[in-house]
């Protein structure tokens, strides 16, 4: 069996590491009012964030172009490709929802939901690698198995862009940012939950050090640390990790990708990982 995978923006993985990873990544879109672009191709991540925090705004996402997915995919079917595509969690976007249509006539062509986004894709992208050259029913059932397992951590330094998103009232945000609330979220079956809210970044940071304690990583997997805009967050979480073993295998530091990142805003910091059995 001939694999070809495909994921969205929303992963993380830049055009670069697709490449040597034998991959394709198809970006998803948003816009500043008329200003439309290409997550990765028009702009990139750290660009978007400048945008993001100059711009009076707030940014709207969409779903990738359908027209120029589905003739890639049908390119890859001419050549005798089965095809796994990977669009981040359907309870986030409706993108798995409207490929699962594109999509349903075409019988080498599955669409995965990993109930995950960001970095958590990369593990769902390394298992299919993995486990390429077995049959399509067994890479299935690895991801289905291994999607359970993904944990994403992350704290949230601002609560302006959760209000200027609509995911929270103006009351409720000028309130915590008075008192200096710190919202931790995370992905619990595909959907963004809040995990807890602390007084402080301190308090924050070291509430994702005792879930992490409490949720221990599996060695055999690496870890990804995720940032938006800034990474000073990010290392000041890092360095609480006092298990230096939990500090090497943390192997790269994502930029949390704009389509999750203009609801989290600069300052974001958490982790990605697969957790023990």
């Amino acid at each position: 069996m001939k694999l070809k995978i495909m994921v969205d923006s929303s992963s993380g993985i830049t055009k670069e590491e697709a490449t040597t990873m034998g991959i394709e990544v198809f970006p998803l879109r948003f816009s500043f009012d008329e200003e439309e672009y290409l997550d990765g191709v028009d702009i990139t991540s750290e660009a978007f964030y400048e945008k993001l925090v100059t711009s009076p705004v707030f940014p709207k996402t969409s779903l990738p172009n359908l027209y120029q997915l589905e003739e890639q995919v049908k390119k890859y079917e001419e050549e005798g490709y089965t095809i796994l595509i990977f669009p981040l969690s359907k309870e986030i976007s409706g993108s798995y929802a409207t490929m699962q249509a594109l999509f349903e006539d075409h019988q080498n062509v599955q669409i995965i939901d990993g109930l995950t986004t960001v970095s958590g894709l990369r593990f769902l992208i390394a298992e299919a690698l993995r486990y390429q050259d077995e049959s399509l029913d067994v890479i299935i059932q690895k991801l289905m198995r291994l999607r359970k397992r993904i944990r994403i951590i992350a704290g949230i330094d601002t609560l302006e862009y959760l209000h200027r998103g609509g995911r929270l009232s103006k009351t409720s945000s000028v309130i915590g940012t008075i008192i200096g609330l710190k919202p931790i979220i995370g992905i619990s079956d595909g959907k963004v939950v809040v995990f807890s809210k602390r007084r402080g970044k301190k308090q924050a940071m070291q509430y994702i050090v005792d879930y992490m304690m409490h949720h221990l990583p599996d060695e055999q997997y690496p870890i990804y640390g995720l940032y938006s805009k800034d990474k000073d967050n990010y290392d000041a979480l890092y360095q609480l990790f006092t298990d230096t073993n939990l500090q090497k295998r943390i192997i790269q530091v994502d930029h949390i990708a704009p389509v999750i990142g203009c609801h989290i805003g600069p300052g974001g910091y958490g982790v990605a990982y697969i957790e023990r059995v």
